[in-house]
Formats: C-alpha cells, sequence, structure tokens
C-alpha cells in the first residue's frame, strides 16, 4: 500500500519553517530560471484582436508550459480552445424556415456538449476555416489522449505542439483580417 503525505498547508503556519520553505522554493526557481525563459523563447508569438475571456486561460497555459508542467498545459490548452470555440459560438445564427431560434430551442435547453460536433458547427456556419477546424480538432484529440488516458505520450513535445497550435490559429485568424503597415493595423481590404 502506497500512502502520500504532504504536510505543507499546517507547518507553512510556523515561521521559522515558513521562512526556511521561501528560502527553498526561491533557490529552486532561480536554479530552474535558465529552463523557464528557455521555454518562453519555445512558445510562438501572439497577435489576436479576438480577445475574450479564453485569452486568460490561454495566459495560464503558456504560464504552465514555461514553469515545464506539461500535463497542465495539455489540459490548459485543451479548455482555452474548448471555451474558445464556445465564445465563437455565440455567432452562430440557428433558423429553421427561415426563422430565427435559439441553440437552446433547437437542442432541447441543452447546450452543445462535444467539441468536435461544435467545431463542425463552426465550419459549417463559416465561421471558422476548414483548416483552422482541424487544427482545433487535432488539439482536441492530442488533450483527449492524456485526460482519458488511453495511451501515454510525450507531454512536453505535445503540449507545445497543442500550445503552439492554438496561437497559430488565432494569428492567422488576425491576419485573414489585418495587416500591419508602416508600423500600423490596418484592416485588410
Amino acid at each position: 500500500m502506497l500512502i502520500k503525505i504532504d504536510t505543507t498547508p499546517n507547518i507553512i503556519k510556523v515561521p521559522d519553517i515558513r521562512k526556511q520553505i521561501e528560502a527553498q522554493f526561491k533557490e529552486k526557481i532561480e536554479k530552474e530560471l535558465p529552463s523557464i525563459l528557455d521555454r518562453m523563447g519555445e512558445v510562438k508569438a501572439l497577435l489576436t484582436a479576438e480577445v475574450g475571456f479564453y485569452s486568460n486561460l490561454l495566459d495560464e497555459a503558456k504560464r504552465c508550459y514555461e514553469y515545464g508542467q506539461y500535463h497542465a498545459t495539455l489540459s490548459m490548452v485543451g479548455i482555452t480552445a474548448e471555451r474558445f470555440c464556445l465564445e465563437l459560438s455565440e455567432q452562430m445564427v440557428f433558423k429553421i424556415n427561415d426563422y430565427p431560434i435559439t441553440e437552446g430551442e433547437l437542442f432541447d435547453g441543452r447546450p452543445i456538449q462535444k467539441q468536435e460536433w461544435r467545431l463542425n458547427l463552426l465550419e459549417k456556419a463559416k465561421i471558422i476555416k476548414p483548416e483552422i477546424c482541424t487544427q482545433l480538432k487535432e488539439i482536441n484529440t492530442i488533450r483527449n489522449k492524456y485526460i482519458h488516458p488511453r495511451e501515454e505520450g510525450d507531454a512536453k513535445a505535445d503540449s507545445l505542439k497543442i500550445l503552439n497550435s492554438f496561437i497559430e490559429v488565432l494569428n492567422s485568424r488576425f491576419s485573414e483580417k489585418y495587416d500591419i503597415k508602416e508600423g500600423r493595423i490596418v484592416i485588410r481590404t
């Protein structure tokens, strides 16, 4: 039988022990700082005009990767991509015989549950392009490999792959609508 004990919440309240833990934590962060900075450089630059709640989640996913928390990164990128698609799905307009109908009316009060189904609807509604749909489905597939463990993979490589893939999605959507000319963002004509 294995037992795991973590008494940190109890001992952190003792001032001398708190100082020791703080010193150990600072030493650990200082030692890991070069690796953290290297990982920061592995993540693609981001340029988006679609800023929503998902962008806070993306920042958290990036921090997870930078600190070497690869399984957390995989989870967070999956959550971020799903939230992004939920925000995009607010643009969908459903009609029956040219009469508007809400998503709730159409699906008997239940929101769309499956990310793949949502992605297919977003593509059919022309809110996302087919190649974006493919990238988002791949993110979901890689995320599911770890969230619903059926196989083991390279969590570091997979987390960087889907993090950068999601950033590519945002960057390409930005490039579809905007250009940068003489240091200014302008609408594409």
